[in-house]
């Protein structure tokens, strides 16, 4: 199978990942997580409304930019590979093509 029928078929997921325990971004997600519970628990009834869409837009505008993010390096990737295809290169020890 190849890399597109992969992607295609859902074998390769690009947005998801395997966070480290141990990694800043587990602390930061840890933290942002225990922020969210706090803030929720301390907001008055009336704000809560506010402060869920105000997370939900700002989940939309982090959706959107890992697309532009994933589209423009699968594209800049695209564009190295066509730029390097057909090139000739050295790739002997002494200089041989």
């Amino acid at each position: 199978m190849t890399t597109i029928e992969k992607l295609y078929y859902g074998h390769i997921r690009p947005y998801e990942r395997i966070v480290d325990p141990e990694s800043r971004l587990a602390v930061l997600q840890d933290l942002l997580l225990s922020s969210d519970e706090d803030l929720t628990r301390l907001l008055p009834e009336n704000c809560k409304g506010a402060y869920e869409s105000f997370k939900a837009a700002y989940d939309e505008v982090t959706a959107t930019l890992q697309v532009e993010s994933f589209a423009d390096g699968f594209s800049l990737g695209l564009q190295l590979g066509i730029e390097s295809y057909g090139r000739e290169t050295t790739c002997g020890r002494d200089g041989e093509k």
